[in-house]
């Protein structure tokens, strides 16, 4: 999303009808403010500002370590518009529009809350409403910054279903095929209804649905230039079961021909339609936008050879570009920011192969893509354009390349905040391996939900096996 669409989370309510805080309720082992937070967050959501008042003494620790902003409303007993009020007030001037929350709606998701922007971003309309098949609205509620001071201005126990009736012209209706997802929490009964709900029809990763596999590189399947365990086998799972799959990298520096030697040194026969890097990618979303683009180009020689195989025609930086495009560069010197700074002031658009702050060498973590991109958008105020993980253009293209659904399609990878982050927001199931940055001890304290998590490749295997063979005897039994 390249929009700035801020998430309110209304979290400041007494629970009157409830009889405790519905803020604390425990959901998915975390309490349901924080629950609620984190499913924005994840949607790409910026910023995440959670409106506390009552029973803010016990609510804000619990989101002191979340990259969210935290509004106390003082006045929360008169009203939700008090709410409003804060909110809007915390909201910066950047803020294009905000999607308020409230926070007892568990069943929300990362991918139905970036359904909202897209509908806003697609429509021109100033409110996106839900509403299910039987013509019912709901919430969450997204609003342009064009009726942020009619929000401001509402009192006493009014939402902003007030602005309805005199702005029904500007109202953009997001139909939600499944109800319970608008589903709120009023009562103690209706909670546990839910929550019993929510637990019987949740299963956390059927793998004898997967049809196709996105699946990281480094991390996964070797480690600097050592293959991690069960790498053969793995690749046999893909052979026997038929399944689509594009391995991805964020690291732009090599070519898909570079990655298929390097698994072939490894045992691994494969071919570069199923390699997709960052800078591939990259190169694929800037021809799209201009074919035979010039581009002043920083990076390896997988940025070059990427660009040059879509059309692109690659400067040094002497002529006007249409173009700056920042991968991973080795050899980067304060000349080549300079270039590319001059080129950006000048108004070509900064797009990025990846925003890893980190690069991982065998046996410590260098400096990655992220770090370069942030002394250019240091240097010119500009904000770059990501392709990379956990941006949506590299899984889509992935996507695109299978020909399979989202919900069928199983993201693996290594990095919560990469591989993870950029599967849940396009809505695909993901399975992080332990075998690379992101470690156990990490997901209590994490927004990030992956569906599963293996300890390695070979546990992976063993469990999408053992599915097979129960789906094999169920349908010989029957």
């Amino acid at each position: 999303m390249n929009s700035t669409v801020a998430a309110v989370i209304l979290a400041a309510g007494g629970s009157t009808r409830f009889g405790r805080p519905k803020q604390l309720l425990p959901w998915g082992g975390r309490p349901l403010v924080t629950h609620i937070a984190d499913i924005a967050w994840s949607a790409g959501l910026d910023p995440v500002v959670v409106v506390i008042g009552s029973a803010a003494e016990s609510v804000a620790p619990l989101l002191a370590s979340r990259p969210f902003w935290i509004v106390h409303n003082y006045r929360w007993e008169t009203g939700l518009s008090s709410s409003l009020n804060v909110a809007i007030a915390a909201l910066q001037p950047k803020v294009e529009a905000a999607l308020f929350i409230p926070v007892d709606q568990p069943l929300i998701s990362p991918r139905l809350l970036q359904r909202f922007v897209e509908t806003w971003q697609t429509t021109g309309a100033g409110i996106v409403v839900p509403q299910t098949p039987e013509g019912q609205r709901g919430t969450p509620v997204l609003f342009a910054r064009e009726f942020f001071s009619e929000l401001a201005a509402l009192s006493g126990d009014v939402g902003g279903r007030a602005l309805f009736a005199h702005h029904a012209d500007r109202i953009a209706t997001l139909r939600v095929t499944d109800e319970r997802l608008l589903s709120d929490v009023d009562t103690p009964e209706a909670f546990e209804t839910l929550r019993v709900s929510a637990s019987s029809g949740q299963q956390d990763l059927d793998l004898g649905e997967i049809r196709g596999l996105i699946c990281d590189m480094d991390g996964v399947l070797w480690r600097g230039t050592s293959p991690l365990p069960g790498l053969m086998n793995f690749f046999a799972l893909i052979r026997d079961l038929g399944l689509e799959h594009v391995m991805v990298t964020n690291n732009s520096s090599h070519t898909p021909a570079q990655y298929v030697a390097k698994l072939a040194g490894m045992g691994v026969v494969t071919t570069e339609d199923h390699i997709l890097s960052s800078a591939v990618a990259t190169a694929h979303y800037v021809a799209e936008k201009k074919p035979g683009a010039a581009v002043y180009a920083l990076g390896g020689s997988g940025v070059m050879e990427a660009l040059r195989m879509s059309g692109l025609a690659a400067d040094d930086g002497t002529q006007t570009v249409d173009f700056v495009v920042m991968g991973w560069d080795r050899e980067l010197t304060w000349r080549k920011l300079a270039t590319a700074t001059r080129h950006i002031l000048a108004g070509a658009p900064l797009v990025a192969t990846n925003p890893d702050l980190t690069f991982p060498l065998e046996d410590a973590l260098a400096p990655g893509n992220g770090a370069q991109i942030a002394a250019l958008e240091a240097a010119t105020g500009i904000k770059a354009t990501v392709v990379g993980k956990p941006a949506p253009l590299l899984y889509q293209q992935a996507l695109q390349q299978m020909g399979t659904a989202a919900n069928e399609t199983l993201v693996i990878g290594d990095r919560l905040d990469t591989d993870i982050l950029g599967g849940i927001r396009l809505g695909l199931p993901t399975a992080l391996v332990l075998t690379g940055i992101s470690q156990r001890d990490e997901l209590s304290e994490s927004p990030i939900r992956p569906t599963a998590v293996f300890d390695d490749l070979p546990a992976l295997v063993r469990a999408w096996r053992l599915t097979e063979s129960r789906s094999e005897k169920r349908v010989t039994d029957g």
